[in-house]
């Protein structure tokens, strides 16, 4: 499946970072072969192995508050505790291992009947109110007046479940007035809205990496992921289709590709890379063809590869998407891609992951959560102002 050799193939000649490779080439290693069995036929099956099981999403269902003030409220009105979910990052973004443990727990449907007796939010502790005094990676369960009765730092199924009991029983001995009782909005003051940093107008890929054992899909093995999201403001959407005509090609600028390498394809290995420099994407492309129109809707299939080399590390993609797009709103109805890779650290052997990209839609509303990184974003997106709901 994967062989040495002095020769990168790429899939076309389009979009070429040549300036970058001039400006190491003298001392950059030989760009490696990778050849993987990735084309049009095998991508939806490739893509429903890299983007998570309905299982392990399973935890997405339970009905999550996004918003500290709402929580708040909805606590007051239904008279039932407020259970927060807090980590260093969002939690239904991108966040921390103790994170993607808890994902894993609420997971489990023996949680369900005790969550059902909460009103359940998440949020980034770093963009709470100081009401929210708390460390990254706890559950705090709070009374609709702000006051706390009860936190844990648990991952495991049954101690969160005698946590949430014990605070449960808490909050049901408090005076029936405490219970319903108002937060004052002082408390609530200095909060972070997401929507204050991103409207409803753009494109939000979320973003599921997962390491591999094979690349082969009679072989491949399903390992955690991780998670992250990628924004693209109005005139960036223009940017991946116009001009495209049936049966034409259009290259991802520059730009844009760049920001996917370096936000989509980095390995989750200890001591990989976080990101790409510009000047490591040597030799890297995506290509959109447009195979049909119809009336105002267009649809595209995606290839396209990708190699870096920075500090002694290698990586090598190859992609596969498909998209269709709304000329009358300029908006993806659909966008996936699958990415296949392979990741080189000195002279140890090749590591694999597979990296599933999926516009998000306004079933889930997942495009409120905030990236990883927002400065890399914030300011691209404001300097234009859109127009549409690529959710629609």
């Amino acid at each position: 499946m994967f062989k040495s050799s002095l020769i990168f193939l790429l899939l076309s000649a389009a979009i070429s970072c040549s300036d970058s490779a001039s400006q190491v080439s003298t001392t950059a290693a030989p760009l490696a072969e990778f050849n993987v069995d990735l084309d049009r036929k095998n991508f939806s099956t490739w893509f429903d192995q890299g983007y998570p099981t309905f299982d392990e999403l399973r935890w997405r269902l339970l009905g999550w508050e996004q918003h500290v003030t709402p929580a708040f409220d909805l606590s007051r009105v239904a008279r039932k505790p407020l259970m927060i979910w807090l980590e260093d990052g969002h939690p239904l973004g991108a966040t921390s291992e103790h994170g993607r443990a808890l994902r894993e727990a609420f997971s489990d449907d023996s949680l369900a009947p005790i969550l059902n007796k909460y009103v359940v939010a998440v949020d980034d502790f770093n963009r709470t109110p100081a009401v929210i005094d708390s460390i990254a990676g706890e559950l705090v369960v709070f009374t609709s007046s702000g006051a706390i009765v009860g936190r844990s730092a648990a991952t495991d199924v049954p101690t969160i479940i005698n946590f949430l009991t014990t605070a449960l029983d808490n909050f049901n001995h408090l005076p029936t007035s405490e219970q319903g009782a108002k937060i004052d909005p002082s408390l609530l003051e200095g909060a972070m809205h997401i929507e204050d940093d991103f409207p409803d107008d753009g494109l939000s890929l979320e973003v599921f990496t997962r390491a591999a054992n094979s690349l082969d899909l009679s072989t491949i093995k399903r390992n955690p992921w991780l998670k992250d999201y990628v924004w693209f403001n109005q005139n960036e959407i223009l940017e991946f289709v116009k001009p495209i005509k049936i049966s034409g090609e259009k290259s991802l600028p520059k730009h844009l590709l760049n920001r996917l390498v370096s936000h989509c394809l980095v390995p989750p290995y200890n001591g990989a890379p976080n990101s790409w420099r510009e000047d490591s994407i040597l030799e890297s492309h995506v290509v959109l063809k447009c195979n049909s129109v119809i009336k105002n809707r267009s649809t595209y299939l995606i290839h396209g590869s990708a190699h870096c080399e920075q500090d002694g590390k290698v990586l090598n993609v190859r992609l596969r998407g498909a998209a269709s797009y709304d000329t009358a709103r300029d908006q993806f109805g659909l966008l996936e891609i699958i990415a296949l890779a392979e990741y080189i650290d000195g002279d140890t052997a090749p590591q694999l992951f597979t990296t599933a990209m999926r516009k998000v839609t306004s079933i889930d509303k997942w495009h409120r959560v905030p990236p990883k990184a927002l400065s890399d974003y914030a300011d691209a997106y404001f300097s234009l102002s859109g127009s549409g709901n690529p959710n629609k």
